[in-house]
């Protein structure tokens, strides 16, 4: 016996309020009498006034009280069943770039398949069964259930995307579920990836059955497509490379071809010896525009014979000055002179105004701060000691560089980066939205130099040094002028007809001040749908377009990825985890204590009380009226 809803025991207490109104209709009760002469000189019996005599409507209702406030609590009483329940099965289905490679024709994901459907067909009926699917990320599919024929039909919805995968993460994810409820199940593992690639415990291996397909390395690959070109020069000033590997243990024999807009513009047939490498450069394009890259090769997988980059066009990019010191002007006057397509305006801090800049401007203030939000990219050098942006403890003096992120764009691939000069400097604390670039060390501790980040959507680099007359201009300074080059490079907007060039497999998150109402993506196979949600899974290579109203923009996916283009899955010395014997454990009988409620009888048992009441009140009224 038990309760299921606590929540409902303070109804009790209108016990004592029922109580309540038997006393006051005891104190109030009306007598007609022919005079009030008889009662003038007797005084009133107070006591028995107000003494409690139940009644029987009284104790009618008490229990009329009783059973609904029962039938709120939810009563229970507990009742041991026996169920019978079968084996539990974990079906976690590779769906990978690689599982698209052919063997004598067939693809390795259809070979999974039909291994998957025998391991359904061999299911005892009371059998459950779950599915998960992993590729970029993992997916359960369908939760365990006994009905195979809706597991067959996911089964068979389920088509191999052009990512890499995260197998041993849709393996931890089966583990989990698999330790779920205290009930244990066997995990079946569809894949055409080597069991000795895994890093998996003995103990994981043991409670795996490894259903692996694929034996084939007949693959030619597109390893990478870049396109070099910096923000200052134009298409004729690019240069693409392109690199192809050979996967297979034989020399192949391919054909390149190379088209923007959709004219060739390169073409060449080549060979290239077994697990070998050759790289191809183009230059001079006559315009800008798509750079679509095909390799022509008749190999088992043609997901990675193809790839996308762009050739840009040169934008004009204003440059806005706003600083105290004239020298700085001059200094940069020179440089956008040798840079092409930039423009400087200079201006006095006095006179500056946020309205001023455009979103395509980068504005580089020089010891001031402005007290308004800019609306455009920034650089910000030597902040003044007030300022609304970056609290200022203390300034310092010959500082020395302790360490750099040598990973983020604007460091990577700078030498001599303890060459950067530094007269003065301010001691900064980190602002919670940047991170630090470039760091030294004092009584204060680990003090940012340099520093970087993203405030309201746009792009923020911070320098707390100076730079000093001639420091930019001056050859023995080369380090310090890459440097400011770099994260003007940076911090120069993209232009937004640009499309933005992603790995096959990562996830595009659309600005937060992007439109949905109304967008649609359009994806690789030509399906178009309705944008819901503020990110787009990048799940095919190809182009993917996403349009509202207001907003556009075009995502080029390739996919670079050795683990997927190297198809050759035969490894010397492969150590496949325990195999299930295939013996079957006969269906498990369980007793178990399940609740069964009767606060629906208590309602009714209330009803027919709440009747014989109102038949017992009928009954005693011509009584009280007779006496």
């Amino acid at each position: 016996m038990g309760i299921l809803n606590p929540a409902a025991l303070p109804f009790v207490s209108l016990l004592g309020v029922l109580i309540l109104i038997y006393l006051r209709q005891r104190t109030r009760t009306r007598i007609e009498v022919p005079s009030l002469l008889f009662w003038t000189d007797v005084p009133e019996d107070r006591v028995r006034s107000r003494r409690f005599r139940p009644d029987l409507l009284f104790l009618l209702q008490v229990l009329l009280l009783l059973l609904l406030i029962g039938g709120l609590l939810h009563p229970y009483w507990s009742r041991t069943v026996t169920e019978t329940r079968g084996d539990r099965q974990i079906l976690v289905f590779d769906l990978s770039a690689s599982m698209q490679a052919r063997e004598n024709g067939v693809r390795r994901f259809d070979l999974a398949l039909d291994q998957a459907k025998d391991v359904l067909h061999d299911l005892a009926p009371l059998d459950e069964v779950m599915l998960i699917g992993i590729a970029a990320r993992p997916q359960v599919i369908s939760g365990f259930t006994t009905d195979h024929r809706l597991v067959l039909h996911r089964l068979e919805s389920l088509r191999p995307q052009d990512t890499g995968t995260q197998l041993e993460l849709g393996i931890e994810l089966a583990l989990v579920q698999r330790d779920r409820a205290g009930r244990q199940a066997q995990i079946h593992v569809f894949t055409d990836l080597p069991a000795n690639q895994l890093s998996l415990s003995e103990t994981q291996q043991q409670v795996l059955t490894y259903h692996r397909v694929g034996e084939t390395d007949d693959n030619m690959a597109l390893a990478s497509v870049h396109v070099y070109q910096n923000p200052f020069q134009d298409y004729s000033q690019a240069q693409a490379y392109i690199l192809v590997r050979n996967y297979a243990n034989r020399t192949k024999t391919a054909t390149l071809r190379i088209e923007l807009n959709g004219q060739a513009v390169f073409q060449e047939v080549f060979s290239l010896s077994a697990n070998n490498t050759r790289s191809f450069s183009l230059g001079g394009f006559t315009g800008p525009g798509q750079l679509a890259v095909h390799l022509e090769s008749e190999d088992a997988l043609a997901v990675d014979n193809h790839a996308l980059n762009w050739v840009a066009e040169r934008r004009s990019t204003q440059l806005v000055l706003v600083s105290p010191a004239t020298h700085l002007h001059q200094e940069l006057q020179q440089l956008s002179q040798a840079l092409p397509g930039v423009t400087l305006r200079s201006t006095r801090p006095e006179d500056f105004s946020p309205t001023q800049v455009g979103e395509q401007d980068v504005v580089l203030f020089h010891q001031f701060v402005p007290d308004e939000a800019v609306p455009a990219n920034s650089l910000y050098i030597f902040p003044p000691v007030e300022n609304s942006l970056f609290p200022v403890l203390t300034e310092a003096a010959d500082l020395t560089i302790l360490d750099w992120n040598d990973e983020h764009e604007i460091l990577h691939n700078l030498q001599y980066v303890e060459a950067l000069p530094f007269r003065q400097a301010r001691i900064l604390a980190l602002p919670s939205w940047a991170q630090v670039l470039i760091s030294s060390k004092t009584s204060h501790g680990e003090i940012p130099l340099a520093l970087t980040g993203e405030r309201d959507g746009h792009r923020i680099v911070c320098l707390a040094f100076d730079i000093g007359a001639g420091n930019l201009t001056d050859s023995d300074n080369l380090t310090l002028l890459v440097l400011f080059l770099n994260a003007l490079r940076w911090l120069r907007p993209p232009n937004p007809l640009d499309p933005h060039l992603l790995p096959a497999g990562d996830v595009f998150f659309l600005p937060t001040d992007a439109p949905l109402d109304g967008a649609r993506l359009s994806t690789p196979q030509a399906e178009v749908q309705v944008l819901e949600a503020d990110t787009v899974p990048l799940d095919r290579a190809g182009i993917y377009r996403i349009e509202a109203d207001t907003y556009r923009a075009e995502l080029y996916a390739n996919l670079f990825d050795e683990a997927e283009s190297n198809i050759g899955r035969q490894i010397a010395n492969e150590i496949a985890p325990s195999v299930s014997s295939g013996v079957r454990t006969s269906p498990e009988a369980v007793q178990r204590e399940i609740p069964v409620e009767f606060g629906q009888s208590l309602y009714w048992l209330a009803a027919f009380l709440l009747f014989g009441e109102w038949l017992y009140a009928l009954w005693r009224s011509p009584l009280e009226g007779v006496s």
